[in-house]
């Protein structure tokens, strides 16, 4: 239960960080 919610989250974090990233590269 635990493994798989870390599993989810991990990638929903460097998801949210890539995407913030570009965004402001893009700036």
């Amino acid at each position: 239960m635990v493994g798989h919610k870390l599993g989810e989250f991990a990638p929903t974090i460097t998801f949210i960080r890539h995407t913030k990233k570009d965004s402001e590269s893009r700036r």
